[in-house]
């Protein structure tokens, strides 16, 4: 499990960064405001093909093997990425950099849905996402003003070492039969084909309104005057709090199922971005970054489990991370353009809320579905 973990975490190391990475690349290398959305939709697109690539393949059981090869090209493109300071570069290796990121990524998050427990093992890596998170958004700044992105992507590189060095202890061959499950099977395959998938969508929406703001983040709270390092410890600190949305999470779906408590998070954070598209103060920033944050460390577990809680075979949820990469590759990218066109955060802030109300639907629809053909899956 640890190797598992630890390639997912690696893995996930530059996105969890990502607002003060594209900040650098403003501020450093005169990218502008579409230039580094587009940079953070290239490295999430890669993720997503680097998810795919793994999910077509996850029937041989071979994640070990994938995951090396994840390692190695995450590692090169973070190390080429050191030489880089033009744009249209810059993003080719970014691209190519997240494919390997996904590949280590999705077959980490494959490996953790057959063991055993793995609701319990989804919330784990949740809380130490959470942990390096908050680590990354507290060093980073001093990072950047020791060694320059050069050392940061660097930093980087060397942090697939440790899951390089774990991975003897992952059998070469993971077979599917091995995991035990008490999961329900529904009445018949269309209806879980067709529950899966509206699960994938709402994956993607949340995902998409998720990223954009993250991308933009920092600059967001630049624009409403608080200073770099206020920016810098506000996402430090709401991050680390969000340690408990993980806990939480867990907690209520073993009490309330993982359906309902998932929809009125969802709810929370239509209200979040529905007030920040109207009026972004300091205050509201603050919070909101507080709120965005343990909504987004529960949805995580929960995006994880109750496709888990419907998918004996693991098929789809092989397919999770590619559906956070495409939500997470269209969001920078749609929030560039949207600000190419001179609309300002809040207007893409309220263009992301639209994204939010199609997850909230997507997801619902499940839940009612549920309640008609299986209500004990849909309390589960």
């Amino acid at each position: 499990m640890a190797a598992c973990v630890c390639a997912a975490i690696a893995a996930y190391g530059v996105y969890l960064a990502l607002p003060l990475i594209l900040g650098a690349l403003s501020d450093r290398y005169g990218f502008t405001e579409r230039d580094i959305g587009w940079t953070g939709a290239a490295e999430n697109l890669g993720l997503l093909l680097g998810s795919v690539w793994v999910s077509t393949r996850a029937r041989t059981g071979r994640f070990r093997s994938q995951i090396l090869a994840g390692i190695l090209i995450a590692m090169l493109g973070n190390v080429l990425t050191a030489r880089i300071q033009t744009f249209m570069p810059m993003a080719s290796v970014r691209l190519l950099t997240g494919f390997g990121s996904g590949v280590c990524y999705s077959a980490g998050v494959a490996c953790l849905s057959l063991m055993r427990n793995s609701s319990r093992h989804f919330s784990l890596l949740i809380v130490v996402l959470v942990i390096v998170n908050s680590l990354e958004l507290w060093l980073v700044p001093s990072l950047l003003g020791l060694t320059g992105l050069v050392g940061v992507y660097l930093v980087f590189a060397g942090l697939f070492l440790l899951p390089a060095v774990l991975l003897g202890a992952l059998p070469a061959r993971l077979s599917t039969g091995t995991a035990t499950s008490s999961k329900q099977s529904l009445k018949t395959p269309q209806a879980f084909r067709s529950m899966a998938w509206w699960c994938l969508f709402a994956i993607v929406m949340f995902n998409v309104a998720a990223s954009a703001f993250w991308a933009y983040s920092e600059r967001i709270g630049l624009s409403v005057g608080l200073s770099g390092r206020s920016v810098s410890n506000t996402l430090t600190l709401c991050n680390l709090f969000s340690l408990t949305g993980g806990v939480l999470a867990y907690w209520l779906g073993r009490r309330w199922g993982q359906h309902r408590p998932q929809l009125v998070i969802i709810l929370i954070m239509l209200l979040v971005f529905g007030s920040w598209s109207f009026r972004i103060g300091s205050a509201g920033y603050v919070a909101g970054v507080l709120v965005f944050f343990e909504v987004w460390s529960m949805t995580q577990v929960y995006q994880l489990g109750t496709l888990s809680g419907i998918d004996a075979t693991g098929g789809f949820v092989a397919l999770v991370p590619a559906a956070q990469g495409l939500g997470q590759s269209a969001g920078p990218f749609i929030a560039g353009a949207l600000l190419g066109w001179g609309m300002g955060y809040p207007g893409v802030l309220m263009v992301m809320s639209a994204f939010v109300i199609a997850c909230f639907a997507g997801y619902l629809l499940v839940y009612l579905r549920l309640r008609q053909s299986q209500p004990a899956l849909a309390t589960a």
